[in-house]
């Protein structure tokens, strides 16, 4: 979910990058556009900063058979709002293999695309994408893979949420736990071989989540360089809404039905907004906000409890209504987009330690809540106005450092080879 799609990036990172725009990066990744859900807008965000920083951006974005795009002129492709290239490729599953017949010809049009633009850097969003690239011959670009979480650890841990005995054992529970655990084996041997040749063929990798970095440097090693590099946002500010009663908090998400988004719905309905409810009666207002919501939740709207489903100008509601973020989500890894975007416009966030595992620990911008307890305290808190505000401009003011930190290191990179290239050219003179 987005507030704004198009807003000018790293201003201050425009004046410092000396790249003629001779310097060429191809962007593999999954469709970036319209950014409508926390992946594409992660990746949206890192095509606007590479457009402005000078270099000539390359998008090789797949889809998945079937997936029928289109453009508004009925032409295959997607519009985009700003001038780049873009080729559009098919990809039959994930993890494909050379003798998959859709990663053949996949093989043969990125080998193509590569020979024609030369690029010097290629950029890989997922670690699926090794066994395709892994083939390739760059023609001496840098590889630069952009995991998209610790999939190894996420699919075990969403495995085991869904796993077929949590609610006992019933007539079919011993073949669906077969097949559940043949399940978990392929995705766990194709998710660590990926992310363990990853850590050995790129020649940098630019984490979105700290965590990540954390456990898989750990778990693969390598001597690749690793970075975190926070994903880039430009969101509204907020506004403190002195004195206001009840409180408006806001959960929201693309998703209501997979395994990791529920996870965040269970804990609001079943054990916070109950607990929040009978500590401050009256005193807070949640709101439910995503496509499909309507469809999954409607039996739970009340007093305390709105279901909106999609919500056209997500900005303008957010800005007019909202003062609190309650993120509970207990699965997954990566870094969750939705968390940054609030500490981006300046709302308090409220979540388990499991939903910041995307950013470093940080005192007072957010509230990691490790008990029932500690959520009603979190809300009992934000109920003042100065306490409100204090922790929108912490927590916006962090995020604010963490992109600038992310938007100086991947300038340094870019400039870097944009330097040994120059001095290559002159050394063969």
């Amino acid at each position: 979910m987005i507030y704004s799609e198009t807003e000018k990036l790293a201003p201050d990172i425009t004046n410092t990058i000396t790249t003629p725009a001779t310097n060429t990066i191809l962007v593999i990744c999954p469709l970036p556009y319209p950014p409508t859900n926390g992946t594409r807008v992660h990746i949206w965000g890192l095509i606007l900063f590479f457009k402005q920083t000078g270099w000539r951006v390359v998008v090789a974005a797949y889809n998945w058979p079937g997936q029928r795009i289109f453009k508004a002129d009925g032409e295959p492709g997607i519009d985009l709002p700003i001038d780049i290239e873009f080729h559009l490729f098919e990809r039959s599953f994930r993890y494909s293999v050379a003798k998959d017949p859709h990663t053949a010809q996949n093989l043969h049009k990125l080998q193509t695309l590569i020979d024609d633009c030369k690029p010097q850097v290629v950029w890989c969003n997922y670690s699926d994408l090794v066994p395709l690239v892994s083939q390739l011959d760059l023609k001496g670009a840098h590889l630069w893979f952009r995991p998209h979480d610790f999939e190894l650890a996420h699919n075990i841990e969403t495995a085991i949420a869904s796993r077929p005995w949590k609610t006992g054992w019933h007539q079919n529970t011993f073949k669906q736990t077969v097949k559940w655990s043949k399940k978990l084996l392929q995705q766990t041997t194709q998710s660590f071989a990926s992310e363990r040749q990853m850590h050995r063929i790129s020649d940098r990798i630019f984490f979105n989540a700290y965590s990540d970095m954390q456990f898989m440097s750990r778990l693969y090693g390598g001597t690749v360089r690793k970075d975190w590099v926070v994903p880039f946002l430009e969101r509204e500010r907020i506004p403190v809404k002195d004195n206001k009663s009840p409180l408006d908090v806001v959960y929201i998400s693309s998703n209501y039905v997979s395994p990791t988004h529920l996870s965040g719905v269970r804990q609001l309905l079943q054990r916070v907004i109950p607990a929040v409810e009978q500590a401050m009666p009256g005193q807070f207002r949640f709101h439910f906000v995503g496509k499909g919501c309507a469809e999954h939740l409607s039996q739970y709207a009340s007093n305390a409890i709105v279901i909106h489903d999609f919500v056209d100008d997500l900005s303008a509601f957010m800005r007019d209504n909202i003062d609190i973020a309650c993120l509970p989500v207990e699965i997954g890894w990566g870094c969750k987009i939705k968390v940054l975007e609030a500490m981006a416009s300046g709302l308090p966030v409220i979540g388990l330690p499991q939903t910041f595992r995307g950013v470093p620990p940080t005192p007072g911008a957010y509230y990691a809540c490790h008990s029932t307890q500690e959520f009603v305290s979190a809300f009992r808190a934000l109920q003042d106005t100065n306490t409100r505000r204090q922790a929108a401009n912490v927590g916006l003011t962090t995020y604010t450092a963490w992109r600038n930190e992310g938007r100086q290191i991947l300038s340094e990179a870019l400039n870097q080879l944009t330097g040994s290239r120059e001095q290559g050219a002159g050394s063969r003179e």
